[in-house]
């Protein structure tokens, strides 16, 4: 027999073997048992998360011929057909590569054509984001009507670009990332069946670098198996992935921290000599940055997180010599040389040059901010209370940065004041929207609305300010840095630190 890859040897083929997603799973079984499932679904999340299995699983409950509390048998005939991909009625569709008009409308011939094997028609449209727009409103007449034999069930990696009116027709189910916890159990459990002998340490590397997708866990160790063999370390993870371990890069870190270009120099011909390509160096320096940050505003918490096992010592050593505005700075850079190695990997020259300004940033001391009392437009008339000359000054601020961009663009006016100063900490202006308006919070997010506002910030305040934009109405803000500045400072306002 041909062998199986272990993402599609270890698929779910009930429920119950689901990982990490409980509280769907529950929903979808309950409906199953109850028969009272929708004529259509729309899952999203991040790939490997179980979208396409859960909905397999759904395309065999709705056709088993014994099924038990919702859950499919996968012994009957029809169980075992789609399980082989030969089951008549579960077709499933790549949008990717059938995202015309012309494939939505020959779907829409063909749902109307009653099952010929099972109970239920399923299709499964899987990436249905990349369809056109307009293979989607021919979509939307078919999810208006459905007949009552067929059940959709779309699955995509970006819920954001699925039109409203296709959304609004679907039961949706957002799948979350899988824990790095989870994520291990199954590791564990699939080396055991398989005779896998893997060491704890590289175990835990695997997890936190399949990014919460359990199928590019499962994908990276049958990687590592095939060409390492049954008994696997840490060493051969970072082998086979191409990474750097966590002393060169503490090392290297340190070595950027205290702006010792020479040092870097040798450290990034010691890795290449290694055989390290230039973006993967990179890359693993963009995550470094980021468990540093991390750590340096959630404290050990940031462990739960961390993609890195650094340890700690190290990152309290570390975080003494950083600071937040520069780490952000050096973070952005490094993810731009990183984004240009993809394209010219062989390009050494851009990876010094890149580890060389990041270690100009991380060495700066960071420049003081005027208060906002300095900025206010009219501190004379500022309340008494220390909480009302705050908002007063942090509006007046407010103001002369909306008619600043006004004068440069008005689109870009438009869409900023939408928006709310938050306060700025650490070199970093913060801008708050609510949720409603996360169109103007993207479009500001573009390059060309960020240079407008960039410039008038430096008009009026006379330097450069990072900005970050977040939704005001998160449990978990998008900025893990003004998530700390409102602890620190409360919900009310971000105070401007002298």
């Amino acid at each position: 027999m041909a062998y199986l890859a272990l993402y599609r040897a270890w698929r779910p083929q009930i429920f119950r073997d689901v990982v990490g997603q409980e509280q769907i799973v529950t929903a979808l079984q309950n409906a199953l048992a109850q028969n009272r499932l929708t004529h259509a679904y729309l899952f999203s999340g991040p790939r490997g998360t179980g979208k396409t299995s859960v909905a397999k699983i759904i395309a065999k409950a709705v056709n088993c011929l014994e099924p038990k509390e919702g859950e499919p048998c996968n012994e009957c005939s029809s169980c075992k057909d789609i399980k082989q991909g030969n089951f008549m009625d579960v077709v499933e569709i790549d949008a990717a590569s059938n995202r015309g008009i012309d494939e939505i409308r020959e779907l829409r011939e063909k749902v109307r054509i009653m099952p010929a094997q099972g109970n239920k028609k399923v299709y499964i449209i899987d990436e249905v984001h990349m369809l056109t727009t307009e293979a989607f409103n021919a979509l939307l007449k078919t999810l208006e009507e459905p007949p009552e034999s067929v059940i959709f069930i779309l699955a995509t990696t970006e819920l954001q670009k699925i039109p409203a009116t296709i959304v609004s027709r679907c039961q949706t189910y957002q799948f979350r990332r899988i824990t790095v916890k989870e994520i291990k159990q199954r590791l564990e459990q699939v080396a055991a069946a398989n005779g896998i002998e893997i060491s704890p340490e590289a175990l835990d590397l695997i997890a936190r670098r399949s990014n919460g997708g359990l199928r590019d866990a499962l994908s990276i160790l049958d990687q590592i198996y095939s060409y390492q063999g049954s008994v696997i370390d840490k060493k051969h993870v970072l082998d086979v992935l191409g990474l750097v371990d966590d002393a060169f890069m503490a090392e290297l870190i340190d070595a950027l921290l205290a702006n010792d270009a020479g040092k870097v120099i040798r450290l990034v011909n010691t890795a290449l000599e290694q055989g390290k390509e230039t973006g993967q160096i990179a890359r693993e320096c963009v995550v470094y940055l980021r468990e540093l940050l991390l750590y340096l505003v959630l404290g050990e918490k940031a462990q739960e997180i961390s993609s890195y096992q650094i340890p700690r010592e190290i990152l309290k050593d570390q975080k003494e010599k950083a600071q937040a505005g520069n780490l952000l700075q050096a973070l952005r850079k490094m993810m731009d040389t990183a984004d240009r190695l993809r394209f010219s990997e062989g390009n050494r020259f851009q990876l010094e040059l890149g580890f060389l300004e990041i270690a100009q940033i991380l060495s700066q001391v960071e420049k003081s901010v005027p208060s906002l009392e300095q900025t206010a437009a009219k501190p004379e008339l500022a309340p008494a209370g220390k909480n009302s000359k705050k908002i007063e000054a942090r509006d007046g601020l407010w103001k002369k940065i909306l008619f600043k961009v006004k004068e440069k663009r008005i689109p870009t006016h438009a869409l900023l004041s939408q928006g709310s100063l938050l306060g700025i900490r650490e070199g970093i202006l913060f801008i708050g929207y609510k949720k409603k308006y996360k169109f103007h919070k993207e479009r500001m997010e573009e390059p060309a609305n960020r240079e407008i506002l960039q410039m008038a910030i430096q008009e009026i305040l006379g330097q450069d300010l990072q900005i970050t934009f977040i939704f005001m109405e998160d449990e978990q803000y998008n900025d893990i840095v003004v998530k700390k500045a409102i602890e620190i400072f409360g919900e009310e306002i971000i105070e401007l630190k002298d």
